[in-house]
């Protein structure tokens, strides 16, 4: 299956559900590390909803890796799809299923002052912008979750996800366009800086997912 074809498969699966369940079905709205995004919801049996939603990223937030600032860009698309059980009827829920995401992480750093590469200072005009690249193991993570709010639930109401994405393993290129972009010494100063990197981002094999969002629910 192509990967872009996912979000539309699997909206189209919960699509076909309701016909033969005559389940109740809620759409919601949420914001959170999983961007801006909107959810379908079909509840299958008073316990039981299946749930899938889209998201978009549009916020870039900043990173301190070995003491040098960077501009982070999270990936831009979310798709995810899953089932959540509420063991007593209510409101809390568990849950599970994947997230698929296109991109990876990007990490950019243009710098004002010398910073220090392996060891060695290097000035803004030596080290120009330090560009990164982090692919994670899994386009496909399995996630799991839990939360508060039934999105396929009768009216207007508020729900909340607490989760974690199963990534893996990230993989860090880095590149830059300074004037020492060619110098032995920085290449091997650099190199040193990217394997450490790249081992601060592995202390977290995960994605969070936290949101909060509205919801809307139709039928019964």
């Amino acid at each position: 299956m192509r990967a872009k074809a996912l979000p539309v498969v699997l909206l189209a699966l919960l699509l076909t559900i309701p016909a033969a369940a005559s389940a109740q079905v809620g759409v919601g709205v949420r914001a959170g590390t999983t961007g801006l995004g909107a959810d379908l919801a079909i509840a299958v049996s008073p316990n039981i909803v299946l749930r899938g939603g889209l998201g978009i990223q549009p916020v870039n937030p900043s990173l301190i890796l070995s003491g040098i600032d960077f501009a982070v860009n999270l990936p831009g698309s979310f798709a995810q799809a899953g089932i959540e059980l509420f063991p007593s009827g209510g409101g809390f829920r568990i849950g599970g299923g994947v997230l698929y995401k296109k991109d990876g992480i990007s990490i950019n750093g243009t710098f004002t002052e010398s910073q220090e590469i392996g060891g060695t200072t290097y000035t803004p005009q030596q080290l120009g912008t330090i560009t990164g690249t982090a692919t994670t193991a899994k386009k496909y993570a399995p996630y799991a979750m839990i939360g508060f709010g039934k999105i396929a639930s009768s009216g207007i109401g508020l729900f909340l996800d607490l989760g974690a994405a199963f990534v893996g393993e990230s993989t860090l290129t880095v590149s830059n366009n300074g004037t020492f972009k060619d110098n032995a010494q920085f290449k091997q100063d650099l190199e040193e800086e990217r394997a450490s990197w790249e081992d601060d981002l592995n202390k977290y094999k995960i994605y969070p997912m936290v949101n909060i969002g509205l919801r809307i629910g139709f039928g019964g």
